[in-house]
């Protein structure tokens, strides 16, 4: 397709396992469970495998589809570990988005911000400038979310009003 490593055999496992790890650390809680056992698909202008530093570049139009879960960015890094594990992940765009269904029928979770980033030692999502969570009906909108996956809470604020909208089950 393109000369610049990304179907070059060398390259290519470093590629298909970042992607992988940066499609399952980025699956919020309730995510449907099939989609970390799901193909990944990865496409992008460009990509750029830097070994010597442990890090991965996708460039223009970043698009990662594994079972429900997208994630659509102008450019995306990935901080890998010694074993090729992600340490540390950013995704741009004007901007980035993330969607993935959740269990039950209950809706998808959507996000959107001009930087996301996500810290595998710590299994937290931030989400900077023009924050966006949303999750079924409720929304959380704020210049900075910090999504604690581990804890299943969140934290927003920055400059600016923190809006959240809750919205009641049907009875």
């Amino acid at each position: 397709m393109n000369d610049r490593g990304f179907f070059d055999p060398r390259f290519r496992g470093i590629a298909l396992s970042a992607t992988l790890a940066m499609a399952v650390a980025w699956t919020p809680a309730g995510a449907l469970e099939d989609d970390a056992s799901q193909p990944i698909l990865i496409e992008a202008d460009d990509v750029e495998v830097l070994e010597a530093q442990n890090t991965s570049i996708y460039v223009g139009n970043v698009q990662v589809d594994q079972g429900s879960m997208r994630l659509l960015g102008d450019h995306v890094t990935v901080y890998h570990r010694d074993d090729r594990r992600p340490r540390f992940m950013i995704a741009l765009g004007s901007p980035a988005s993330f969607k993935q269904l959740l269990d039950n029928n209950e809706g998808e979770v959507l996000a959107f911000a001009k930087r996301m980033e996500y810290d595998a030692d710590k299994d937290e999502l931030t989400l900077i400038e023009d924050a966006l969570l949303i999750q079924g009906a409720d929304r959380v909108a704020s210049e900075r979310i910090v999504y604690d996956r581990a804890r299943a809470h969140f934290r927003a604020g920055g400059s600016g009003r923190v809006k959240i909208t809750i919205t009641p089950e049907e009875e």
